[in-house]
Order: structure tokens, then sequence, then C-alpha cells
């Protein structure tokens, strides 16, 4: 009888420690791991038939599924087989720079030396380009955008070399109220260039275009906008409350599991020997009664201690940062984790 009561117990525990615990790899189902298969042979056949946008998008699927280096040294390939260059020196060096147990599969292993010839390969092809600002505009970069192929440029990336594909490229300066200032360049493979853009002098008044402020340092907040205080503060706060609340309801449950199970050991003590049928349902009806508090004391303990101690990590942060644009952090609790998810 003891040993029987003690077996939803261990359970909960389990459920339990999932809250506190990421998944494993392991934790994928026959079903998810079939699908990664199924999804990287696919992307395989894809690549060989030279569909490298559809092969790079299968294969990152299965490997957001089940990470492995083959999928990587695919998805590498099939960026080179679209010119994206830098894009696929990325995907080598991260299989290379993978530390594989020594007990890794041997496709692994090959997948790793793959990389580093194919990356010994495609580097010396990788071409340079530095992006200059120059004009009136350039003195006021806060009110300027730049862009490259359509993407904004960080303003750490102005003035100096930076990886990028060969072929052709559309560098454009937009200052505000200006029209944009365009320049093509094109790149043969390795080839190193500078484009300089003359960038006129912002109009009076102008607001900045959108995206401005990536060539620009880092710049305070206007005297007209002062920065609020950081909602982490008060999502900490909201955490830690969460959290109490939490460990009360275990508390709870935990009064609630020794009541019932002193029910059951005084039933147990007190049925006569042999116990008759019906005084065996009655107790295992408490064993199970006491079960199931003792889950919900462990979950709320596991879920509580979780949200507590990302509240008290939250207020600390917010205490020593300014509001950031757009923040929001909500906790969760669910079945397989519990914690905060939001936008920084």
């Amino acid at each position: 009888m003891r040993l029987h009561r003690l077996a939803p117990l261990a359970a909960a525990a389990t459920v339990a420690l999932a809250l506190l615990s990421p998944t494993p790899a392991s934790s994928q189902t026959a079903e998810e791991k079939a699908a990664a298969r199924s999804l990287a042979q696919q992307g395989a056949e894809a690549l060989q038939n030279k569909n490298y946008a559809e092969a790079i998008d299968l294969l990152g699927r299965a490997e957001a599924i089940i990470h492995a280096p083959t999928h990587l040294l695919l998805i590498g390939r099939g960026q080179v087989g679209l010119g994206k260059l830098v894009a696929a020196r990325e995907s080598f060096l991260k299989i290379i720079r993978e530390e594989l147990p020594a007990n890794a599969p041997a496709a692994f292993k090959r997948a790793q030396e793959d990389a580093k010839t194919e990356l010994a390969a495609i580097e010396p092809r990788i071409g340079s380009l530095r992006i200059v600002l120059t004009g009136p505009g350039a003195a006021d970069p806060a009110k300027v955008t730049v862009k490259l192929d359509e993407q904004g440029v960080t303003s750490a990336l102005i003035g100096v070399h930076r990886p990028i594909d060969p072929g052709k490229h559309v560098v454009t300066a937009t200052a505000a109220g200006r029209n944009a200032v365009t320049q093509e360049v094109s790149l043969g493979d390795g080839e190193k260039k500078e484009v300089s853009l003359e960038v006129e002098a912002p109009t009076e008044g102008a607001a900045a275009p959108e995206g401005s402020g990536q060539t620009g340092g880092a710049a305070g907040p206007t005297p007209d906008k002062p920065q609020g205080k950081s909602p982490l503060k008060y999502v900490g706060i909201a955490g830690m409350g969460l959290g109490g609340a939490g460990i009360i309801a275990g508390t709870i449950f935990t009064v609630m599991f020794v009541n019932k199970s002193k029910e059951a050991d005084d039933a147990f003590n007190a049925c006569p020997k042999p116990c008759p049928a019906d005084k065996q349902a009655e107790i295992t009806a408490l064993d199970e009664a006491s079960a199931s508090r003792g889950t919900g004391a462990i979950v709320g303990f596991a879920a509580g201690a979780a949200l507590a101690g990302a509240g008290v990590a939250l207020f600390l942060i917010g205490s020593k940062q300014d509001k950031p644009a757009g923040a929001m952090v909500m906790p969760y609790v669910a079945p397989n984790g519990a914690g905060l998810v939001g936008r920084f």
C-alpha cells in the first residue's frame, strides 16, 4: 500500500522538474523526428536539383525541430548556390565551432570536416565594401538613413569595410526632407570597393526619415521626450506577486495532502485483516485524493519559485535601465515550462 501511494508523487515531481527545466532534444516525439528526417531528405533533393531557396527553407525547418550539423552544412551549400557567401560562411563557422561529443555520429564529424573545406573555398570570394557619407548632411547623421539593398545599415558599419557578397548592390542615403541619394556598385569575387554618398543637409524642421539614426552615434533622449520608468520593475513586482501566490497555493495543497494522507493512514490501520473490498476501495480513494493534493503542492511550489525568481531578476534589471521602446513582458505557466515572455 505504501509503495503504491508514492508512485503518484514521483510523477508529480517529474512534472515540477519539467516546469523548471528546458525541454531536452531527446524529448522530441517519434512523429517530430520522422518529420525532421523527411524535411531533411526533401531539402537534400531540392539542393541536388539546384532549388536552393526551397532547400534552405526545408532544411531550416528540419533544423528547427532537431539540431544537426548536417542540416547546417546543406543550408550553407544552398546559400552558396544563391550567392549568399557571407551567410554561408556563418553557417559553416557554426558547424566548425560546435563541440561534438566523442560519441557523436560519424556524419556529424564528417560535416565539420566538410564545413572547413567549403569555408576555405568561399573565403577568398567574399568581397568588402566601405560606405562613406560626405556633404553637409554628413554632419548630422542622426537625420540620415542609409540602406544597403533595402536593408538598414547600422552606424557601426558606416566608414569601415564590411564583408559583402559579390554581385550588384544598391546603396541609398536619405536625409530628412530630401530625396534619396542612390548609387549602384558591383563587386567581383574577393573585390574591395568604397561607395561615397554626398548627402544634402536636412531641411529645417523636417521630420527624420523612418529608420533614421542608424548611421549616427548613440543619441540621448531629447528634452521634450524624457524617457519613462522601465516597465520591467513593475513586471518584476507582478512576477513576485504571482510567485508568492503560487507558493501560498503550494502550502495550502501541502496541508491538504498531509491531512488526507493521515486519513488514509488511519483508515488503513483501522481496517481488519483481511481488509474487506469496500474498505480497500475507500482507502484507495483516499490515496488518490492525497496524491492529487501532493501534485498540486509540488506544482505550486515549482511555478511559484520560478515566477518569484524571474520577478526579482526583472525588478533588479528594471531598476538599472530606462524604458525600452515597445517593451512588453508577461509571465506564463505551461505544461512544459514556466517563466516570462515578451519583447525588449
